[in-house]
């Protein structure tokens, strides 16, 4: 972690024309410049949404779009700041986002993740700017997308899609014109220079044609929601790793003897390490 650790003082970062990664190394929000209009696509953790207005009012921006990829603890929980900061904001939702927090499993979990994530960054000394949530966002009146949209911000148009495997109500968004893709989380966990946890949490088939859709797409830049983006050779390579890791995976499931806690216990010991121990044992372990 530490040869790729990017200091917060280094963002906003622009990774294109109108095109920057705000947040920190952790968790990467990508702020796309249009010009009519502006979208933010992810919104991260309430620990950071201070950090992330502090950089948008440095850019001169208030974003008239506020998209959470989709309704992880580490994708949602930035909203309600952001929300309350930028109250002309249209926020942009996928269907299924709404009922997966309003879970009544969910919305607890989804508060005490937060907690842990905020701990954790103050742990590595990253000060949060707030406390943590008390309760669930509010995704009530957003609009909501149940296959894809293409929104114009002016010379430039952000294409929305639905896509599965990770969680539901999930979003990636693709700008054709530069080739630079927002994956969020469905290219798995990437721990930069030491390879991808895949995340397939709701179905593998799934995951994989999504990640399938992101190698033919073979985006310039790709821009996961952790540890920074890829571009050109890197991105092409680090696609097709995520790929092959996932498979494997999936194989190695498939064909071992071990009884399922046994091999959840062992997956799960692989795994939790550097960057993804900033998330607790359930979420690890899910």
């Amino acid at each position: 972690m530490k040869n790729h650790y990017i200091p917060e003082n280094k963002f906003p970062i622009e990774i294109d024309q109108n095109i920057f990664m705000l947040g920190n190394y952790f968790f990467n929000l990508f702020l796309i410049i249009g010009n009519r209009h502006s979208a933010l696509f992810e919104v991260g953790i309430s620990a950071i949404v201070d950090t992330v207005i502090n950089q948008l009012e440095l850019l001169d921006i208030n974003p008239d779009f506020i998209i959470p990829s989709h309704p992880h603890s580490d994708h949602i929980t930035g909203l309600p700041g952001l929300a309350k900061r930028y109250p002309t904001a249209r926020i942009v939702s996928a269907a299924g986002a709404k009922e997966f927090i309003e879970h009544p499993k969910a919305g607890p979990l989804l508060i005490k993740e937060d907690i842990f994530m905020s701990k954790s960054l103050a742990d590595l000394k990253i000060k949060p700017g707030r406390p943590p949530l008390e309760k669930i966002p509010n995704l009530d009146g957003s609009l909501v997308i149940n296959d894809k949209l293409s929104i114009d911000l002016g010379r430039i148009a952000l294409d929305l899609i639905k896509v599965e495997g990770h969680s539901p109500g999930n979003l990636i968004g693709v700008l054709n014109e530069k080739k630079i893709l927002f994956c969020s989380d469905s290219l798995g966990f990437h721990f930069p220079g030491r390879g991808y946890l895949p995340l397939f949490f709701t179905h593998a088939d799934s995951y994989l044609s999504t990640l399938n859709f992101i190698k033919e797409f073979n985006p310039s830049t790709v821009c996961p929601a952790h540890q920074g983006p890829l571009s050109r050779k890197a991105a092409t390579t680090g696609i097709q790793e995520s790929l092959d890791i996932t498979l494997n995976t999936i194989k190695n499931i498939k064909l071992s003897a071990l009884s399922d806690e046994t091999l959840a216990r062992d997956i799960f010991k692989q795994s939790y390490k550097d960057e993804f121990t900033l998330y607790t044992l359930h979420f690890a372990r899910e």
